[in-house]
């Protein structure tokens, strides 16, 4: 298994969505293929990141008001 496909697997862990290599190798809880996993992961990794934005665009924003930076 490559670098690549071993950080996406644990990435996707990570964020609670189970992921396997192939649809043979998902979990059998998860109705869903792995495309759509992918995808479902796409979204959920852009929601991440668009929250960390947001708390540090908060956070750079409080601190010119409060006169930090």
């Amino acid at each position: 298994m490559s670098g690549q496909r071993r950080f996406l697997k644990m990435w996707a862990r990570t964020v609670g969505m189970p992921i396997g290599i192939t649809d043979e190798d998902k979990p059998e809880f998860l109705p869903i293929s792995q495309t759509d996993v992918r995808r479902a992961l796409a979204f959920r990794t852009f929601w991440i990141v668009l929250h960390i934005l947001t708390c540090a665009m908060i956070i750079a924003g409080n601190g010119r008001g409060l006169g930090f930076w």
